[in-house]
């Protein structure tokens, strides 16, 4: 049990953290790509508008451990932001783009999910 600890101590430790607000200056995730490890922390600071995630109490950060190094596209799904072009990627590659994504969103309508997944409301880490 111990070895386990020291193993998710070192874990979080080594992280990084990736911060990204979201509605800053517009439609817009800034930056709209990154590059996370598997471990790595992709936060998002929700900081102007009206965008996908209600946040409870004061909080406007949520944060998302990163489980893959493969592309991770993401959008906002209020009204016609992603249509717009407000879309991003964790890990793009060669042939998976942010360009190519937002040229493919161009016009569409967006979804929104049934529930808060793959993350946890917070404060920002250090």
């Amino acid at each position: 049990m111990r070895s386990f600890i020291v193993a998710s101590l070192v874990a979080a430790a080594t992280a990084a953290v990736h911060k990204i607000n979201v509605g800053q200056g517009g439609l817009t995730f800034t930056p709209d790509s990154v590059t996370a490890e598997i471990d790595d922390i992709v936060e998002f600071h929700f900081v102007g508008g009206t965008h996908d995630a209600g946040t409870p109490g004061n909080t406007n950060v949520f944060h998302v451990v990163v489980n893959s190094t493969e592309p991770h596209f993401y959008y906002c799904s209020v009204g016609m932001h992603c249509a717009n072009g407000m879309v991003a990627v964790i890990n793009p590659s060669e042939d998976q783009t942010i360009a190519a994504y937002k040229a493919a969103s161009q016009g569409k309508p967006a979804t929104a999910p049934n529930a808060v997944y793959g993350g946890e409301f917070g404060e920002p880490l250090p």
